[in-house]
């Protein structure tokens, strides 16, 4: 007022403007300017973290504020996504979801939030698998919904190869275990319960690896060595459930990390009880047929033997018939000479099952040749 003093009125006009002692604005500015500084570092964090977040009006469902990994994810603008309802991002599988999460927000605030998986819909038309939290939140007198959405496109597609592989063990007709690094077992499929005569696959989780050897020092020493040379293929004496013994051929390896550590061991498992009995059949059937080629060898020359006797004395009678006689025994060392011929095919047969390893077990391969037999038994 125009009656105040001089002085008086330039003090408040200090004041008002911010040049006195104890102005509002020297008071509160720097106080301003720190909080300005820490929204600003907090904008930042939002925009550098690779969720998308959404800030929704609970009464409307309009975006009130985005950060810029949102629009990275959906290729829209800021402006253009603050445009559109947050309902129209989303697939219209989860569209009805959503809209009844926002009516009943209000009687959410208690709870942390839920979390669903749905698609969001970018500017292409794309849709892009994420795991959404929402929640409900109250700045002053107005409500929001917070929506905190992740991109889980590569987890879908590892969890979609990780069942990929997990069906073709569980299919696989071999048996196939995986244990730890001291050869509990982690993991069994249905074709190694059912060989080893265990109901269920999971019955076998928790055993050690000598449980299914008839040798129980033989699952130690297939883990020593797997650790020692990261491999192995062995065949070995498996052992049933019921106690019984059979043929089984193990081949194992280390599962190795990036780093090259251990970190697990993989056995494959076949039953071999059929080609062991197909082999041993085999081995006896190599051994008759050396006993064969050796005894008509013997009986060749026991025939031919009294048959030069026959034909000595025929050729001393001075008869008709003694032609006849001759007549027969020259067919008969035919006959044997035939036999002979077969003698030494099979002789072949020997070399040949000798060469291609067939018959190294059988007595065929120590056994001698048709002419050192003969000569033997001459």
């Amino acid at each position: 007022m125009r009656s105040e003093p001089p002085d008086d009125r330039d003090a408040l006009r200090a004041k008002i403007i911010g040049l006195g002692e104890t102005s509002l604005h020297k008071s509160y500015y720097p106080e301003l300017q720190n909080r300005l500084a820490e929204l600003e570092r907090f904008r930042a964090l939002l925009d550098q973290t690779h969720d998308a977040i959404f800030l929704i009006r609970a009464e409307t469902g309009e975006l009130a504020d985005v950060n810029a990994s949102a629009e990275t994810h959906l290729g829209y603008s800021k402006r253009e996504l603050l445009a559109k309802p947050f309902i129209d991002l989303i697939s219209p599988t989860k569209k009805t979801w959503l809209a009844e999460f926002i009516r009943e927000s209000s009687a959410l605030l208690s709870k942390s939030g839920q979390t669903v998986t749905a698609r969001l819909v970018s500017r292409s038309g794309t849709e892009i698998p994420m795991e959404i939290t929402v929640r409900s939140v109250t700045f002053g007198a107005e409500r929001y919904i917070v929506a905190i959405a992740r991109d889980i496109t590569d987890r879908i597609r590892t969890e979609r190869e990780l069942r990929i592989k997990e069906s073709a063990l569980e299919s696989s007709t071999n048996g196939i275990l995986i244990t730890d690094l001291a050869g509990t077992v982690m993991y069994a499929n249905r074709s190694f319960a059912g060989m080893f005569g265990y109901e269920r696959a999971g019955a076998v989780a928790g055993r050690n690896l000598e449980t299914f050897f008839a040798d129980p020092t033989v699952g130690e020493k297939v883990t020593a060595r797997l650790l020692d040379t990261h491999a192995i293929v062995q065949e070995t004496i498996g052992l049933h459930s019921s106690g019984s013994p059979f043929h089984i051929q193990v081949s194992g390896s280390v599962v190795q990390n990036d780093a090259g550590q251990p970190l697990c061991i993989m056995l494959i498992v076949m039953d071999i009880t059929e080609r062991i009995l197909i082999d041993q059949m085999k081995r006896e059937t190599y051994a008759q047929l050396g006993k064969n080629i050796e005894q008509f060898a013997i009986l060749g020359d026991h025939i031919r033997n009294p048959l030069q006797v026959i034909v000595g004395y025929a050729e001393m009678i001075d008869d008709s018939l003694a032609g006849k006689i001759l007549e027969q025994s020259r067919r008969i060392d035919e006959l044997v000479t035939e036999l002979d011929r077969g003698w030494v095919e099979s002789a072949n047969v020997r070399h040949f099952l000798r060469k291609h390893g067939e018959d190294r077990d059988s007595p065929l391969q120590t056994g001698t040749d048709i002419s050192t037999l003969k000569e033997r038994d001459t």
